[in-house]
């Protein structure tokens, strides 16, 4: 599987969505997320990886101390990575009585990810400490910033979760650059990369004849089959 993800990895995120999509195994208006979750972080570039997943809500009210179960998701992801030997993207569903105002991580849980083999955070909410978490290094998509949080409420680890309508469960692969995020299902891999060279090819000969000059809508859409249609 490394294989595979290091060769995705060379391809930005809608390449490898149109490569997904011409497998037609299933419903593509499932695989990805809107733009309330964009790149916090894009000088980091992509980032592909394997699901562990979780949800959080650090908004309701409450004095009270929920359990930590943080310490057993960084154990899901060391186990997930393999040792390290495969690249692990967390993802964590805000949910709770304001999901957008959730932070999710900052730079201490960043870094403990990381430690536990996380090269990526993907979630519906926010983060915080965004200047640590670039020393880090933790590549992040999310909805945004918010700078303080109310108790960590944990649940849902490993189970399949919903990011901003996008179904993720745990093993699916996260394709994510600054254009945004989409879900793989990880059988697919192989498949997918044998495509990737199809969707590259077909749009460089379409951006080589247009800019070579002389090329009219007529002469494109003949080219495809469609002409006098």
């Amino acid at each position: 599987m490394r294989r595979l993800l290091e060769e995705l990895s060379r391809y930005d995120t809608p390449t490898v969505a149109n490569a997904a999509a011409l497998l037609q195994r299933r419903d593509p208006s499932l695989g990805f997320a809107g733009p309330d979750v964009r790149a916090l972080t894009p000088e980091f570039g992509i980032r592909v990886g394997v699901a562990v997943t979780a949800r959080l809500d650090t908004t309701s009210a409450g004095m009270d101390e929920p359990p930590d179960l943080f310490p057993e998701w960084l154990r899901l992801i060391a186990k997930a990575g393999a040792q390290g030997t495969i690249p692990v993207i967390g993802v964590i569903e805000a949910v709770g009585p304001r999901p957008r105002h959730t932070v999710t991580i900052g730079d201490c849980m960043g870094t403990l990810m990381r430690l536990a083999g996380a090269v990526g955070m993907v979630t519906n909410g926010c983060i915080r400490d965004i200047a640590g978490v670039r020393k880090v290094p933790m590549a992040c998509w999310g909805c945004g910033f918010t700078p303080m949080h109310a108790a960590l409420r944990w649940s849902g680890l490993n189970e399949t979760v919903y990011i901003d309508g996008m179904p993720v469960k745990p093993g699916d692969i996260i394709h994510a650059d600054e254009n945004g995020v989409i879900v793989l299902p990880p059988e697919d891999l192989a498949d997918i990369c044998a495509k990737v060279p199809e969707v590259v090819n077909k749009e460089r000969q379409l951006f080589e004849a247009v800019k070579k000059g002389g090329m009219t809508i007529e002469d494109y859409l003949r080219s495809i089959g469609l002409a006098g249609q």
